[in-house]
């Protein structure tokens, strides 16, 4: 099957040239899969996803793929590649790319007009997006160098859910009551991510371990007089409340679960364990909540397996 490619020699970095055919590559569809399954990815992420050697040649595929419409680079980021050294460029799957996997790979998208849907999304969104599949290509990464590790998705986890959440408009998110100054509360959690590992060298029962992530940007209140108002505090409950009356299990068929947060400092780890001691630690083990400093560069795909529990303890995820 062959599609349209850039022919123009003079290219704006986020305006298409005019096209004429291409070959598509099999690692041109690992690229819209991966696109797909991550929402923004970075020239860097794609190219240790795909394993490609020559980041230039890459470059210059990625640029054909865009011109071609498979691709889109949002412009969310120019004003972050403005001020950023070096920044490398932020791709998302594009309407022809959309097509594709739909027609090819049968992937059931959503109907939607993508290149418009990355016109508007805003800096913000993208930035918080890509810390997330920066989080995830790194423990993806990790399990391939592993090699008796396979990393569950969150894909992988909906098709094994009961049938009533893989129903669900937003399965992702499920309902908690919270118990704040003696009054009841219903608030919804959402993860950032949510992933399971599976030690295939280990015994059944034994060997799979679940995940929910939380990608804190320092900007969350940690706690707040008021329970509907949004901070780190309440999500803690959310995440006790589903551990004691076992959501997860409802919700997805998983009998296990911790909370991986990455944040921004020690000190903010600190007051988040403050907050746990504080309001959860009667009802959720300190073992549940793991914590981490986030790598300061996007798209340096490191899992530092180091983490601190509830009371500082440290953990791994890895090494259970």
């Amino acid at each position: 099957m062959r599609y349209n490619r850039s022919m123009s020699k003079k290219r704006s970095r986020f305006q298409r040239a005019r096209s004429r055919t291409i070959q598509l590559t099999e690692r041109d569809g690992y690229v819209l899969r991966y696109l797909e399954q991550y929402r923004f990815l970075t020239t860097d992420h794609l190219a240790a996803l795909t394993d490609t050697t020559s980041r230039q040649g890459l470059s210059r595929r990625l640029r054909e793929l865009f011109d071609a419409k498979f691709i889109d680079r949002p412009k969310a980021q120019m004003l972050s590649m403005s001020y950023a050294e070096k920044r490398p460029m932020v791709y998302a799957l594009g309407n022809e790319g959309a097509n594709l996997l739909a027609n090819r790979f049968q992937l059931r998208l959503p109907d939607i007009y993508w290149t418009e849907k990355n016109r508007r999304v805003k800096e913000k969104f993208v930035e918080h997006t890509l810390g997330i599949a920066d989080f995830m290509v790194g423990i993806e990464l990790t399990c391939r160098r592993a090699g008796n590790i396979r990393l569950i998705s969150k894909d992988d986890i909906l098709t094994g859910a009961p049938e009533a959440t893989q129903r669900k408009k937003h399965p992702f998110r499920w309902a908690t009551r919270v118990n704040w100054h003696d009054q009841w509360h219903d608030i919804a959690i959402v993860p950032d991510a949510l992933f399971g590992l599976h030690y295939i060298d280990r015994p059944e029962g034994k060997n799979k371990a679940y995940f929910m992530v939380e990608i804190d940007r320092g900007t969350m209140p940690i706690t707040r007089r008021d329970i509907s108002q949004t901070s780190f505090a309440r999500k803690l409950h959310s995440y006790a409340d589903t551990y004691e009356r076992k959501l997860h299990t409802e919700q997805f068929g998983i009998k296990n679960f911790r909370v991986l947060t990455l944040t921004t400092s020690t000190e903010r780890i600190g007051t988040m364990r403050t907050a746990f001691k504080n309001e959860v630690a009667q009802s959720a083990p300190a073992g549940m909540f793991l914590f981490k400093v986030k790598h300061p560069f996007p798209g340096s795909l490191e899992i530092a397996d180091v983490w601190t529990d509830g009371t500082g303890k440290t953990a791994s995820i890895f090494q259970q």
